[in-house]
């Protein structure tokens, strides 16, 4: 067999060019990390128009499967406002059917707080407790602070809140506001979105211009998917642990399954905060027969939400392994609390796309791995269907490889 050598200074180019082009990358990712910081901190001294601003773009991705398919049969403005008026009839119905059990729920749990935490201090101080008489005095005495400390909490909060009745009503304005203007700004970004696009490829290279529109092609799958498949989510979620606790006759069903429903759309908060106090309402009020059996509960619900319906309705548009969702959910509420835990995971997701756009045969690496991650769809031209969940057919076709081909030949 012969043996082909390969010359010390075609060797050593070689090398130079990998290493010149991983501090490329490096550098990169590091200006992007600045950039990042800088509009977090711009966005921070704003927070009421950037949480309309990004309420907006939201709504936008939620609504846009809907426009998209009555806009083939109606106008722009009247297939959005049909979609407007099919979401009002759907709260409406909503706040009829659950809002009774919600304000029963928590009528009754405001009078009986009193009894529950008593309840809770007798049953953590009792000696022939099987499980909390083994624990250190310690430990038993601050197992027993924390329903105290949890009802003093909730009643100076509720203090503050009547006390400042005025602040009150001028924050629920401002949440109605906010609730018309969102809706508002989608319906105009949904008309003015073609020229977006437009006046944002002009600026880009034309031949740069056909990798520009895949990877926004790939980042709108990511966010729309995140958005669309959470929300489907937590509903789901939310569903099934109202239905559970209502079967198993736990208390404040409703209000724990509405509640574990909203914060769902945090990943995998939702399900562990309906769970304690579940498994605690059963513990202190039907035994510890019944908490076992609610916390079996729970957890064949956590099963299912993390093997069967987030990955079928976001892992495999988001392509987060559960690990990163979880660094991701913790990084961002540590850097910015509740909002930041809401928007770490599409912005994970978002850089995981961007690296595999950046990084040369990532993608043809993540085919070769399907158990660590999902696999981005190839890059390809937009012909008029959509970028970043916005319509684009209105606007000239996008350029394609073979026509950049074409310039480039008659160019030279």
């Amino acid at each position: 067999m012969i043996e082909i050598s390969v010359p010390p200074a075609k060797k050593r180019r070689t090398i130079e060019k990998n290493v010149t082009y991983a501090l490329k990358i490096l550098a990169l990712v590091m200006l992007a990390a600045v950039a990042l910081s800088a509009i977090l901190s711009f966005f921070g001294r704003i927070p009421s128009v950037t949480v309309i601003l990004v309420g907006a773009i939201f709504f936008t991705y939620v609504i846009y499967p809907a426009v998209k398919f009555l806009r083939a049969r109606m106008p722009l403005v009247a297939a959005v406002l049909l979609v407007y008026l099919a979401i009002a009839g759907i709260v409406t119905f909503g706040i009829a059917t659950v809002a009774p059990a919600l304000i029963s729920d928590t009528q009754s749990l405001v009078k009986s707080s009193p009894t529950l935490v008593h309840n809770a201090q007798t049953f953590v101080s009792d000696p022939h407790n099987p499980i909390f008489a083994r624990l250190p005095p310690a430990i038993r005495d601050y197992l027993i602070t924390i329903p105290v400390d949890l009802e003093h909490r909730a009643r100076g909060y509720a203090g503050e809140a009547a006390s400042r009745a005025v602040t009150l009503v001028a924050s629920v304005l401002g949440l109605l506001a906010t609730l018309v203007i969102i809706p508002v700004l989608a319906l105009y970004l949904l008309m003015e979105a073609p020229e977006l696009i437009l006046d944002f490829m002009r600026v880009i290279p034309f031949t740069a211009q056909p990798k520009t529109l895949a990877l926004m092609h790939d980042l709108d799958n990511v966010l729309g998917g995140f958005i669309r498949g959470q929300l489907t989510v937590g509903a789901t979620i939310g569903a099934c642990i109202t239905i559970a606790l209502l079967l198993l006759h736990v208390k404040y069903a409703v209000l724990i399954g509405v509640t574990a429903g909203l914060l769902d759309v945090i990943p995998y908060v939702g399900a562990i905060v309906g769970f304690v106090p579940s498994v605690g309402l059963a513990l202190a009020n039907d035994g510890w027969q019944h908490a076992l059996i609610v916390a079996l509960v729970f957890a064949a619900i956590f099963q299912a939400e993390g093997h069967f319906i987030a990955p079928k309705i976001v892992s495999d548009s988001v392509g987060l392994t559960p690990l990163m969702v979880i660094v991701a959910i913790l990084i961002g509420g540590e850097l910015l609390g509740i909002g930041g835990m809401f928007l770490a995971v599409p912005i994970a997701a978002m850089l995981r796309v961007i690296l595999l756009h950046a990084i040369p045969n990532a993608r043809r690496a993540q085919t070769m791995m399907p158990v660590m991650a999902a696999t981005v769809t190839e890059p390809s031209p937009i012909h008029g269907d959509s970028v970043m969940g916005l319509p684009v057919a209105d606007g000239p076709p996008s350029p394609t490889v073979e026509t950049v081909k074409q310039a480039e030949s008659a160019a030279t």
